[in-house]
């Protein structure tokens, strides 16, 4: 039977059922299974049936289920089972929902400098983890980093290790029968030349350098030609600075990637938790910096004088800015005052409060402020007390200052990191679901009464996107299953609003009301309904017919002039933020007239785009409601070609038996 056929059900290994073709490459297909001894879908990668069961093919098949089997990580995907003895061998993964990061790019263009942090974060993780185990990936690029959504958040996870290298004693064991593998857009310089048996972990780094920088920028830092250079050995021209691409990067953050992708692997990050911290490290110190609170407690006459001439030059530069009290009361006192310091720096024998009973109290007054007791070392009993109180470090007396400013970097920064954290769980994670962008935006003045309710007349685009035939899933389904599968296409719909510059106004029952404002305010919004309609036709398509995504969507938009401003009853305590007008109503009434998949708009819209789209007229349309006729289009497409290249997604091996290149933009790369 064909691997495609699914007019019978096929079970493979006796156990998994296969349902439907996720995708598939030169040694194998993925496909969606169902476990039913677990009750659960998995992924099985099942050997193609022109590969099997030769031993070459089997050798390259295990490759990978034996580099992921090395190491655990949350970072990668998981292995739940595999086969390779019967005639159709197979590995079994776990079911990942979301979508990889060339997807993504595809879609967006380029990230943010917050979502590439949190990406390489999380990559480097998986990394850490696999190098440790001996295992080099690779292949590490876009199409191999998922962005997997789950009940938890977002997770970064690593994809196919089929070409990795697994490393004994220092060495590097070759893959099965090849010299040579990875994307070109990704092989770092020593890849590029043939040097397998001499390769380590480092080109992993690269890679991982070469993802930020076209996460970044939209672009990849390395031209053909110059891959060309690189695969002679030659030294090409630098990649050009992130921040002359997109302004505002920093210097910082280009410093980062001049050594990153420096072509000596000796003058690059030496591990993948190198390369993150300092990433992160300098994407800090490219933000307006100010000094860092420290508070001084002790009892001694001349500390202050010390610590001031210590720390001179620190002071100076704004590094540090110290405060000072002679015992706990004051202390607290001084906290109280000044709720921005991070550090205190506190002795244990001081009269009135002494420094355990500081530290016993220090959590009512500042829960993020950390404290290192700074004692004698004889006192240790003491320091065993503070410890178990909750000291973040201790100093032993007499004062090592060197030994002390170390301490104090390392305290600051879990004191930011964890602020930082608090900061974002309550700004993103709860307010900003709750509360729309336009209302945020006005709290702060409005809380400083530099802001009226009054509203004013704004130009807009408004989009309605309405979840096709869910009303019926309410008296089908219990209440948690049928909010699920509405939220579920909301998850999918909202990013793709907020990545073109829109706004979620509101979402009404199964619908989402979307307003994009400023400069090419139409375009963001045609694009951003193109978008949403392909990512939910993917999804739809990976879920299959029972999957929340094949609801599908009806859009409507329409432009014009609005009335933007806070309705309600302030009195009462209850106000939101919205737009109202003519353009509001034709763009509700679009989407209900607009069957599954459609996308309808006003002339007047089209009229104003900018950018190239393909419509096609649906004549006048009489909306509900309404006296007279309005001239409708159906938005089909756009006219741009994506920017998609072969080089960006396809591996390529060289194998000692036979070459095999399916990277069409290299194909001509010369030998050395």
């Amino acid at each position: 039977m064909n691997e495609h056929d699914m007019s019978q059900p096929r079970v493979i290994g006796g156990r998994y059922v296969l349902e439907r073709v996720l995708g598939g490459g030169g040694m194998g297909t993925v496909w969606v299974a169902r476990d039913p001894k677990l009750q659960r879908l998995v992924a099985l990668k099942l050997m193609a049936s022109h590969c099997a069961p030769t031993p070459h093919a089997l050798r390259q098949f295990e490759w990978e289920a034996q580099a992921i089997a090395r190491f655990q990580s949350p970072h990668v995907i998981q292995v739940h089972d595999c086969d390779l003895s019967g005639d159709e061998p197979y590995i079994v993964m776990e079911l990942l929902e979301g979508e990889d990061l060339e997807a993504l790019l595809n879609r967006r263009g380029r990230l943010s400098l917050a979502m590439v942090e949190r990406l390489l974060t999380q990559a480097s993780r998986a990394l850490t983890a696999a190098h440790a185990a001996g295992v080099i990936h690779r292949d590490l690029k876009p199409a191999n980093l998922f962005l997997s959504r789950s009940t938890a958040g977002e997770l970064v996870k690593v994809l196919d290790f089929g070409l990795a290298l697994l490393t004994q004693g220092g060495d590097a064991q070759p893959h099965p029968d090849e010299e040579m593998a990875g994307t070109p857009r990704y092989m770092s310089p020593e890849q590029l030349r043939g040097l397998s048996p001499r390769l380590d972990h480092r080109c992993d780094l690269w890679a991982l350098a070469v993802v930020a920088y076209r996460a970044l920028t939209g672009q990849h830092p390395f031209p053909l030609e110059s891959l060309r250079q690189l695969r002679l050995g030659n030294v090409p021209p630098a990649p050009v600075s992130p921040s002359t691409l997109v302004p505002g990067l920093g210097t910082e953050v280009d410093a980062f990637f001049a050594r990153a992708l420096d072509v000596e692997p000796s003058r690059r990050y030496q591990s993948a938790h190198e390369l993150s911290s300092d990433f992160i490290a300098r994407v800090e110190a490219g933000r307006p910096s100010r000094p860092a609170k420290v508070l001084v407690v002790d009892d001694e006459p001349d500390v202050a004088v010390l610590m001031e001439q210590s720390f001179r030059k620190q002071i100076r530069r704004s590094v540090y800015q110290f405060l000072f009290a002679s015992d706990g009361e004051e202390a607290l006192e001084e906290l109280r005052q000044n709720p921005d310091t991070e550090v205190v720096l506190c002795d244990i024998n001081m009269p009135r409060m002494d420094g355990l009973t500081f530290l016993s109290r220090v959590g009512e007054v500042s829960s993020l402020t950390r404290v290192v007791i700074v004692s004698a070392y004889g006192d240790m009993s003491n320091l065993r007390t503070a410890m178990n109180r909750g000291a973040f470090d201790f100093i032993t007396k007499p004062i090592d200052f060197p030994d002390m400013e170390a301490t104090l970097i390392k305290t600051l920064k879990h004191v930011r990191e964890l602020r930082r954290t608090v900061r974002y769980t309550e700004e993103n994670g709860l307010l900003r679901m709750f509360v729309p962008g336009g209302v945020l935006e006005r709290i702060p003045p409005m809380l400083q009464g530099t802001e009226d309710m009054s509203g004013e007349w704004v130009e807009g685009t408004v989009v309605f996107i309405d979840v096709d035939g869910f009303t019926p899933v309410l008296s089908q389904q219990a209440p948690p299953e049928s909010l699920r599968r509405l939220n579920a296409n909301f998850e999918a719909i909202v990013p793709e609003i907020l990545a073109r510059g829109g706004t979620v106004d509101k979402f009404v029952g199964d619908a989402v009301m979307a307003v994009f404002r400023g400069p090419g305010h139409v375009d963001q919004a045609l694009e951003a309904c193109l978008s949403i309609r392909r990512q939910l036709e993917t999804l739809a398509t990976r879920g299959g017919a029972h999957a929340p995504y094949a609801h599908g969507v009806c859009m409507g938009l329409d432009s014009g002039d609005l009335v933007a401003g806070s309705i309600g009853a302030k009195a009462s305590g209850r106000l939101d933020y919205t737009v109202l007008g003519e353009v509001v109503n034709t763009a509700s009434k679009l989407a209900g007239l607009a069957r599954r998949g459609q996308v309808l708009l006003s002339d007047r819209t089209r009229e104003r785009a900018r950018e190239a789209f393909v419509y096609a007229p649906q004549g006048e349309q009489v909306l509900h409601g309404a006296t007279t006729s309005l001239t409708v289009f159906e938005l089909l497409r756009g006219e741009g070609p994506r920017d998609v290249t072969p080089e960006d997604s396809t591996p390529f091996v060289v194998s000692e038996k036979r070459e095999e290149t399916r990277e069409q933009g290299l194909a001509a790369l010369p030998s050395r």
